[in-house]
């Protein structure tokens, strides 16, 4: 996710999103590792970044075809 986004996500590309996140966030639950934790937040942080961008892509419609929200997952 280090580039921008050609499109926005598809609701399957959402969920693997999402569901990365969940792990992100599961790792930093229970870590007991400083390091980890700070770079699982980064991870997050990475992908929620996307996920917004994503949307604004939607929103300005920048790519039609894919108005799909992110609720619907």
């Amino acid at each position: 996710m280090a580039k921008l986004l050609e499109r926005p996500f598809t609701n399957e590309e959402k969920r693997q999103v999402l569901n990365m996140l969940r792990g992100n966030i599961n790792r930093i639950s229970v870590s007991n590792d400083i390091e980890e934790i700070v770079c699982q937040l980064n991870f997050a942080v990475d992908r929620l970044s996307a996920v917004a961008y994503s949307r604004i892509k939607e929103l300005t419609g920048e790519e039609k075809g894919h108005v799909e929200d992110i609720h619907n997952i």
